[in-house]
């Protein structure tokens, strides 16, 4: 009987540890310029540090205007689509906006675990 429960014990203890073992997961970095009515640049920074600058020309209309802002909206979900179709989950957002240049900077960090 106690060898029952000493092998009972052996195989939840292993079960548990295999159980408790986490995939290693990625972090991305996505920030996303907008100024004088438009999204002007997109840098993507993966875990390993690599980056990858694109520059962009989407208009926005100038007016802060519901229009201007669901074309924001629109814009800026497009841009970042690819990334949650390819298994990437938002972890955080910020948005910054500077008075002195009149540039707005969103940043999205993705996460994504790998098997």
């Amino acid at each position: 009987m106690k060898k029952l429960i000493i092998l009972c014990l052996a195989i939840a203890a292993g079960y548990g540890a295999s159980a408790q073992s986490k995939a290693k997961t990625n972090y991305m970095g996505i920030t996303i310029y907008q100024a004088n009515g438009r999204f002007s640049n997109i840098i993507v920074t993966r875990t390993d540090s690599a980056q990858e600058v694109r520059n962009l020309n989407i208009r926005l209309p100038m007016a802060a205007s519901v229009e201007h802002f669901a074309v924001e909206g629109d814009a800026l979900m497009n841009l970042l689509k690819p990334y949650y179709n390819n298994g990437w989950r938002l972890v955080t957002f910020a948005q910054n906006y500077d008075n002195s240049t009149f540039v707005t900077t969103f940043k999205y960090y993705l996460s994504k675990d790998v098997q």
